[in-house]
């Protein structure tokens, strides 16, 4: 009987000792894009009075991450099991497809959080000219930079 309530002492006590790390935040890499549109030679800020965007990944179905809301640029994650992402973006009634290609990287941020990924932009592919230019600003896509920065620039 002593043995049992030692025993069982012992083993809250030892339980009392362990920490448990809990990840507080989300690691997920998104890429933030702003519109432009030259004027006089030079870019200038632009907003569209409905912008929908859809997320196109194969073998699964299309996501909506905007509708119809008046944007000057969005913020969507990219694949991290493909070197592209491809989007459908509706500027008002206009469409084009938007392909994003890059190199991907897993890397560990810790054991009780996981992976978060590093992505490094390659090029951009719009398909109908909706979209007429584009500018890498930064190329590097990381989790752990802010949200804020700024990726591409896409001249309508």
């Amino acid at each position: 009987m002593r043995f049992r309530t030692l025993f069982l002492l012992a083993g809250i006590f030892m339980a009392g000792c362990v920490s448990v790390e809990v990840c507080e935040e989300e690691y997920v890499s998104e890429m933030v894009a702003r519109f432009k549109t030259m004027k006089e030679g030079t870019a200038a800020d632009t907003t569209v009075s409905a912008l929908s965007l859809y997320g196109i990944r194969e073998g699964k179905i299309d996501s909506l991450f905007y509708d119809s809301i008046p944007a000057s640029g969005f913020m969507v994650p990219l694949d991290p099991h493909h070197a592209y992402s491809s989007f459908v973006l509706q500027l008002d009634t206009l469409r084009d497809t938007l392909t994003v290609y890059y190199e991907r990287e897993a890397y560990l941020i810790s054991y009780t959080c996981g992976f978060a990924n590093l992505f490094t932009l390659d090029h951009i592919e719009p398909s109908t000219g909706v979209i007429k230019n584009d500018s890498i600003l930064m190329d590097m896509i990381d989790a752990a930079y802010e949200t804020n920065e700024v990726h591409i620039w896409l001249y309508l």
